[in-house]
């Protein structure tokens, strides 16, 4: 089965429990990993933006907030069908439209049509990041920003040791407890560790054509924030 359709139906499997196991096995950090990534997006009033592998619309809430118009995409259907009743429930429907089936290899929008885009946790499910970069190139504005929050690699040495041991044992069985698919957060950690470090990210993007590339560590390097722009 190809890479991108084994995610896709796996995320399906465990769409219903996403959010709630989010919140739980990060012990409610990831709400502030959104804010700041919304922080650094620039989003704002009068901007309009792409949040790339949206999920369940958490990251598109965190950027309408800030006010801007957001397209909310995902590659799963199932993961996006979640996200328009939270919108409606933080009275945001009107700042996020949802378009579900948007492949980040071949986004089905026009060249130069957003100001920035976003992808939370999804590039390192991306087949061919080298076609993600490249399309995201496309479809932002001369002097738009590609922001990428991602998990990667502590950065404190005892830290790192500990989140390892949690990644490998504790998550897996916590997310098999919950969700009823051991595989699905079997395969988090395992994706994780496959993933490029924050310099050698910074490198990809530097080399995929983005310029001004700098990121940020957050929770001792639990995830990062990448941060880069269309000249």
């Amino acid at each position: 089965m190809p890479e991108g359709k084994r995610v896709q139906e796996m995320f399906s499997g465990i769409a219903g429990k996403y959010d709630l196991l989010n919140h739980l096995l990060s012990g409610g950090m990831d709400f502030y990993w959104w804010w700041r990534m919304a922080r650094a997006s620039g989003a704002a009033k009068g901007k309009r933006l792409l949040d790339v592998a949206a999920g369940t619309g958490d990251s598109s809430i965190a950027l309408a907030r800030r006010g801007s118009e957001v397209i909310s995409t995902d590659f799963t259907h199932a993961m996006l069908r979640l996200g328009p009743m939270k919108f409606r429930q933080k009275k945001l429907e009107s700042h996020i439209w949802a378009s579900s089936g948007a492949d980040a290899q071949a986004l089905p929008f026009r060249n130069a049509a957003f100001d920035g885009i976003t992808i939370c946790y999804g590039i390192r499910n991306v087949e061919n990041r080298a076609k993600a970069y490249a399309e995201f190139l496309r479809v932002l504005k001369p002097g738009g920003q590609l922001t990428i929050l991602e998990f990667s690699t502590p950065v404190i040495p005892g830290f790192r040791g500990l989140y390892t041991w949690y990644s490998l044992q504790v998550l897996p069985r916590i997310g098999a407890m919950i969700s009823g698919d051991k595989s699905a957060y079997t395969y988090l950690p395992e994706s994780i560790r496959g993933f490029p470090d924050q310099r050698n990210l910074a490198r990809e993007m530097e080399a995929a054509g983005f310029k001004g590339v700098h990121w940020t560590n957050l929770t001792g390097g639990i995830v990062a924030l990448h941060v880069g722009t269309k000249t």
